[in-house]
């Protein structure tokens, strides 16, 4: 090596980098902030693992693989038509921005562009559908089975011992489900998120209706209790945790048929009024259902649509939509005879719609109605949508009043 090359090669090694002290000493301080930010990553980690551990389970860690990121796309007017094998006892119900449909044999999810994204194969005599913002719960009525969907797949299926009477899913997953007992009372089971049961309660009463807050932390008992002439409506609402309800009231010559929750409380609907209740199980409002014979109803965010016979003949029936606070949206008389009910999902869109032998009546909100009448195929359910309606059918179904 030439001396020249070796006097710059001594020279360059002697030359020091300039630092800026200044970044240096950032650079330092972001070291160590991920230090620190990473060691309570994980102290939170163990801290989950130790005190949560109830409530971690390999169902739920594949939900959350399934269902990490995925959201509910509502926002679409046009609904995709959807085919199935159905029959005259198929159930339909919206979730999550699709339909869920089922029999005694099958449960089928359809997202909104009409595509079977679940179907899944089951064994349920009478299944009724139960749907939250989040699960879907499936029961078999009469029977012990029940299951609990997402929109991607089926979370947990199991039996219980007695057969179920009712049932209701919260969001966060919590559930409640009605059996008889063998000693002819009927028992209130409740599950966590994990699906664990965690309380029983006994009812000497005939529970006919129960419904679960929208955190899990509260839910309602229906029970029709025998008096001295007739049957009175009693009205008990709990609190996880605690055995002694919350509070309870009791409605004279009353029959309890359905119950939800909403707006913080409960909606209670019997057969001659509908109850209102705040959170604390203090009854807010009363709507006397008189001059009705009540045939059909629906409920859905605590509103309410009722249709009853009028008059003695069945040619005249009364629609009366309800809204969570119990006002009245809509109150009118039909010449029509009608065959079932289901409340709107959009007020601005339709207060509700009627099915008839034939056709589909639409209550627009300023309380005029629309008709529609498909050319062929009896029409078993409708499934509100946020723009008109899913025409359910035998084979298949498809978007109606979409403009």
């Amino acid at each position: 090596m030439p001396e020249e090359t070796k006097r710059r090669l001594a020279v360059a090694g002697k030359i020091e980098a300039e630092v800026n002290r200044y970044y240096a000493r950032v650079a330092k301080r972001y070291t160590a902030a991920g230090v620190v930010c990473m060691a309570l990553f994980l102290v939170t980690i163990c801290a989950i693992f130790v005190f949560g551990s109830d409530y971690i389970t390999t169902e739920n860690l594949s939900y959350l693989a399934r269902d990490f990121g995925t959201a509910a796309d509502e926002g679409g007017r046009d609904f995709g038509k959807i085919v199935y094998n159905g029959s005259s006892s198929t159930r339909f119900s919206w979730f999550r921005g699709g339909v869920a449909v089922t029999g005694s044999d099958f449960y089928r999810y359809f997202d909104k562009n009409g595509l079977s994204v679940i179907s899944e194969s089951q064994s349920y005599a009478d299944p009724v559908l139960a749907p939250s913002d989040r699960y879907m719960l499936v029961y078999d009525l009469g029977g012990t089975g029940w299951s609990v969907y997402n929109q991607l797949a089926r979370i947990v299926s199991r039996e219980t011992d007695e057969p179920i009477i009712a049932g209701d899913i919260a969001s966060d997953g919590s559930l409640v489900l009605v059996t008889r007992s063998r000693d002819t009372r009927f028992v209130v089971e409740l599950y966590n998120a994990a699906f664990n049961r965690t309380m029983l309660s006994y009812k000497d009463g005939y529970v006919l209706s129960a419904a679960i807050s929208e955190k899990g932390d509260q839910f309602l008992v229906a029970s029709a209790v025998p008096s001295s002439t007739d049957f009175d409506c009693e009205i008990e609402i709990c609190r996880r945790g605690e055995e002694t309800p919350l509070a309870k009231d009791m409605l004279s010559h009353q029959m309890p048929l359905l119950s939800a929750a909403a707006n913080g409380g409960f909606v209670v609907l019997c057969d001659s009024a509908v109850c209102y209740y705040d959170a604390y199980g203090i009854r807010q409002k009363t709507v006397s259902l008189t001059g009705m014979t009540l045939k059909y109803a629906d409920i859905r965010g605590g509103s309410a649509a009722l249709v009853g016979q009028v008059n003695a003949l069945g040619s005249e029936y009364r629609a009366l939509v309800l809204d969570a606070a119990g006002e009245v949206l809509c109150d009118s008389v039909l010449r029509e005879r009608i065959v079932g009910v289901r409340m709107g999902r959009n007020t601005n869109d339709a207060l509700a719609y009627l099915r008839t032998a034939d056709s589909v009546v639409r209550i627009l909100p300023g309380g005029g109605t629309e008709t529609y009448r498909p050319e062929n195929g009896e029409i078993l359910d409708l499934v509100p949508l946020n723009a008109g309606a899913l025409l359910c059918q035998k084979t298949s179904a498809s978007q109606i009043f979409d403009d």
